[in-house]
């Protein structure tokens, strides 16, 4: 059986062709383009550049593909010409894609990224942020989502750990997506800002991250802030040391995410995904603090992977298929 995943959102975009569970090829529209990210394509990005690689490289035409998944977050140009594309939840196509290509039998799973699927309740609509699963053969059970506002005019969503991390990366003067880069930055920084970033974001329990509009809105502020400062010397510790504070805070509630999916699943295995799961200082924190005994992260934990997951999700949970380890 052939499947063709379809991922993405407003970046990364990206296509993975399957048989039956075997992972035929996966490439990004990066790769093809060099564009990074695939951000400037405009109206190109209609031409599903990663597409038609995966199904030239393997000698057949869309009509030859039995199945196409995709997650709902996805830019709608990405799906142009393309019949029948059955749409799941973003989140869900991110744990799809750690859990399906982990050894796992079973396993807690959690991704946590920037914005996710957007939720609509009576005349409120909300963006999932953070959400928590249990993966056990081929099924996948939500077991809590956290959600947010979106910040009126912005990208910005509230109780999201990930535009938190984006929020300061943009405040240091790093570009959009280039979180890695604070990352790297923050061993050269000290704890100045912990306290003050600690008001703006915290853990209020039962897996609950807590970053209002109004924090958001403060922590926007710091671009200028530090931006104002004279001395350049002065200037450029400030943006190590807001680095630093910032990954202190992201590493210790990824621990306390980890802590509450452990308790929630008893699981003995973790398997992660999103795009604050590329973070490897703190995955190595979460590792070394040993609350899983094996752990197994996505490398293409971003929107990238979610073509993985919608492929693999398609063979196993869509059709029903058992997996074999």
């Amino acid at each position: 059986m052939l499947i063709l995943g379809v991922g993405g959102s407003n970046h990364d975009y990206s296509a993975c062709l399957t048989r039956d569970n075997e992972i035929l090829y996966m490439i990004e529209d990066e790769r093809i383009t060099r564009k990074k990210n695939a951000r400037g394509l405009g109206t190109d990005i209609a031409k599903g550049f990663s597409r038609k690689y995966c199904l030239s490289e393997a000698g057949i035409e869309l009509p030859d593909v039995d199945m196409i998944v995709s997650n709902d977050l996805i830019h709608p140009a990405i799906l142009f010409r393309l019949d029948n594309v059955k749409m799941i939840d973003h989140h869900l196509a991110h744990s799809a894609s750690t859990f399906f290509c982990s050894p796992f039998e079973d396993a807690a799973i959690l991704v946590v990224d920037s914005v996710g699927s957007k939720r609509v309740y009576d005349d409120k609509i909300t963006y999932n942020t953070v959400s928590f699963y249990y993966g056990s053969g081929n099924h996948i059970f939500e077991i809590k989502k956290i959600e947010g506002r979106n910040l009126q005019g912005t990208d910005y969503v509230e109780n999201s750990l990930g535009i938190f991390y984006t929020l300061i990366t943009e405040a240091i003067g790093f570009k959009e997506l280039e979180e890695g880069k604070t990352m790297g930055l923050a061993p050269y920084g000290t704890s100045q800002f912990y306290n003050e970033l600690s008001r703006c974001i915290y853990y209020a329990g039962n897996g609950k991250i807590e970053m209002s509009l109004q924090s958001i809105e403060h922590l926007r502020g710091y671009k200028n802030r530090i931006n104002n400062i004279p001395a350049e010397g002065e200037r450029n510790q400030a943006r190590k040391d807001l680095a630093f504070s910032a990954q202190k805070i992201l590493e210790e509630l990824m621990t306390e995410l980890c802590i509450y999916v452990k308790e929630q699943t008893n699981a003995k295995k973790l398997c992660l995904a999103g795009g604050v799961a590329l973070n490897s200082v703190a995955n190595y924190k979460i590792y070394k603090k040993k609350i899983f005994e094996q752990i197994f992260i996505q490398p293409a934990a971003g929107d990238n992977g979610t073509s993985i997951g919608s492929a693999l999700y398609g063979y196993y949970e869509i059709c029903g298929n058992k997996r074999c380890l």
